[in-house]
């Protein structure tokens, strides 16, 4: 039977130490640069931009990268076996412009237009997050209204500064040819749709070489006479990509753990059901629920949506595993908060009681298994994770695979690249206590063990400083530092998944396993200790002389990327780097890193509804009051709460 939950207002008020356990190393002052990165409107060394449509108008909205012309000009440009040379054409029956395809640098331009210009709503969850962590600890209200600008891109769909307020331009319904079909289902109501994964300012998108002498290297051909707006130095936007992960953390957790941190900063116990971010995110639920499959896994994108490199569709059958982890966690933040409105909301009609409480059994089925909203049998995501997604050879999460794709095996999995963040997100999502049920005590620290053997990245001293991407990137203990790669968001996420396992391993009372759960707590503690000092090295203050980089930083560092002295950010990796899984990463001031970092510094892990790195859920809790219990393997949350951030 399970424990009484603790009221919001109860922890703030019983709020344990955490930050003594974790404590910063950044100063209040660093902090505080580090917030004016992220909110501060002046675009010439930050990362927002004025929206200028319809109700965006006046908002100041957020990007995925601080870059500038000269960093792709004189830096990548210039990498051997680049070319910037360029020719973009008008096409007048779909009235787009977008490089030929036999163009040397149209795959450059359409990279440094997307970091240049885009914002992935994931980036942009991270951000909000931040903000009200920090808003939260300083009683800075504004901060929380600036977050919400980004709820009210998501609620109105178009582009912030898009030449029309279209409704819902962003949102991925069905077409007529099938495309962006939620795995053999049409969604039409833009509101039930997935959102495109990355939000670009304005669909007629600026070359950062515009205005530029850069603007040499572009040819546009067969422009319209008469429309201004086409212009050599503009493209289309082309990334029209509806993913499952960055849904779950554009609906799920970023707009809601921000609300979550603002009803606590003013002492209340629950989030409006009315407000923006819980209404989109039920709406949302309609995408996710139709996208999973009969083995509980939820695919990673709709039919006809492309992959990262190239122009070939992604298979609708295919899994990404991370994905489901975020998927998970965010469907564990949105059950908390509406049991919560269930309980605290006084005003509640009985119209939007049903409504939640039918949200709560459509979630219950999503984790838990039962009947899917299509009519077949799933299994649920906590199956999945515990038959499908478990690599038992390496002891690993797997990358991916194919679920139930017809003529198949039910489970096809991906094996190689081997991925980082699958593992440590999983096992945050997860928990030590569920991870050790399944698969035997220490399987969480062997995990561990197995990831920093490929995964991890030791610098000049031979110690950990952090992790990288893959198993193809040239990591591991022994290997030469100067062919590796570290990534600071990467990094960021496996330190919260440390500090996730050191806490719980420390809380395990068992007798049989408590002295070696306390060794293996301690052992990783090191681990922690080493990677979050180290992260520092990719701060922007750090990396220009931070002797490790000398041979992989781009010279003159400091004048591709100018950072005025009142503001630090976080950079995406130590170099460029052409990433396994299809995009290229960049030594530059991330969002996503940054924001990770303010989380980290007040011990915030986004993926437990609460905040907390106390496990969520246990093995064999009772199952949630108005649900069945559909397996007797099923796991449900606990619904006992652990102390949020003070």
């Amino acid at each position: 039977m399970s424990k009484p939950r603790l009221t919001l207002a109860a922890l703030i008020m019983t709020s344990t130490i955490f930050a003594d356990y974790f404590p910063p190393i950044e100063t209040d002052q660093q902090i505080q640069a580090t917030i004016k990165f992220l909110s501060d409107s002046n675009t010439q060394s930050g990362i927002l931009y004025a929206g200028t449509c319809g109700d965006l108008s006046g908002k100041n909205l957020p990007l995925s990268y601080f870059s500038t012309p000269d960093y792709w000009a004189l830096y990548v440009g210039a990498l051997p076996g680049n070319n910037m040379t360029v020719v973009d054409q008008y096409d007048p029956n779909a009235y787009t412009l977008t490089p030929l395809p036999n163009s040397p640098g149209a795959n450059l331009q359409v990279e440094r237009v997307n970091v240049n210009y885009g914002t992935d709503i994931y980036d942009a969850a991270c951000w909000q997050i931040a903000l009200g962590v920090y808003g939260k600890a300083s009683s800075q209200t504004s901060l929380f209204s600036l977050a919400e600008n980004q709820t009210d891109l998501l609620t109105v769909g178009y582009d912030g500064n898009g030449d029309q307020a279209t409704a819902n331009a962003n949102r991925a319904t069905t077409k007529q040819d099938g495309t962006f079909g939620y795995n053999g289902a049409d969604i039409t109501n833009p509101r039930n749709a997935y959102f495109f994964r990355m939000v670009t300012r304005n669909w007629l998108s600026v070359d950062p070489f515009m205005d530029t002498s850069y603007i040499s290297n572009i040819t546009a051909n067969n422009l319209p006479s008469g429309n201004p707006e086409y212009a050599r130095g503009k493209i289309t936007w082309l990334d029209w990509k509806p993913i499952t992960g960055e849904n779950a953390w554009g609906f799920l957790i970023g707009p809601i753990q921000m609300e979550r941190l603002n009803a606590q900063s003013q002492k209340q116990n629950y989030v409006s059901f009315s407000s923006d971010a819980v209404q989109n995110a039920v709406d949302a639920l309609v995408a996710f629920a139709n996208m999973q499959s009969p083995i509980g896994a939820i695919y990673y994108a709709c039919k006809g949506s492309l992959g990262n490199q190239g122009d070939q569709p992604v298979d609708p059958y295919g899994v990404s595993v991370e994905n489901n982890a975020s998927t998970l966690a965010g469907l564990l933040v949105l059950q908390q908060t509406l049991q919560e409105e269930l309980q605290y909301e006084q005003d509640l009609s009985a119209a939007q009681k049903t409504t939640i409480q039918n949200t709560l059994k459509q979630i219950d089925v999503m984790i838990n298994g039962g009947v899917s909203v299509q009519g077949y049998q799933t299994e649920g995501l906590l199956a999945f994770f515990k038959k499908y997604a478990w690599d038992s050879a390496n002891g690993i999460f797997l990358q991916g695979g194919l679920a139930n794709k017809p003529n198949n095996p039910t489970w096809v999995p991906t094996t190689e690249p081997k991925a980082v963040d699958v593992c440590t997100w999983g096992a945050s999502v997860l928990g030590q206590p569920l991870i050790d049920s399944w698969f035997g005590f220490g399987t969480a620290y062997n995990l561990w063990k197995s990831v920093k053997s490929w995964g991890g990245f030791y610098g000049p001293d031979n110690s950990l400083w952090g992790v990288g991407y893959s198993d193809q990137d040239g990591n591991g203990p022994g290997k030469d530092y100067n062919k590796g790669i570290i990534s600071a968001e990467w990094t960021a996420g496996a330190i919260n998944f440390l500090r996730c396992m050191i806490t719980q391993y420390n809380q395990v009372t068992d007798p049989a396993h408590q002295a070696q759960a306390k060794a293996m707590a301690a052992d990783m503690k090191k681990d922690h200790d080493s990677m979050f000092t180290h992260l520092m090295t990719l701060r922007t203050d750090q990396y220009p002389t931070t002797t490790a980089y000398d041979n992989v930083r781009p010279s003159n560092y400091t004048k591709l990327i100018p950072m005025p002295s009142d503001k630090l950010a976080f950079l995406y990796s130590s170099k460029r780097y052409a990433i396994p899984f299809g995009w290229f990463a960049n030594p530059i001031p991330s969002t996503t890193s940054t924001s990770w970092a303010v989380m980290l510094h007040y011990n915030f892990n986004p993926f437990q509804p609460m905040g907390s790195y106390d496990a969520f859920l246990k093995p064999g809790s009772s199952p949630i009051a108005g649900t069945t219990l559909p397996t007797d393997e099923a796991y449900l949350p606990d619904l006992i709460v652990s102390p949020c951030l003070k």
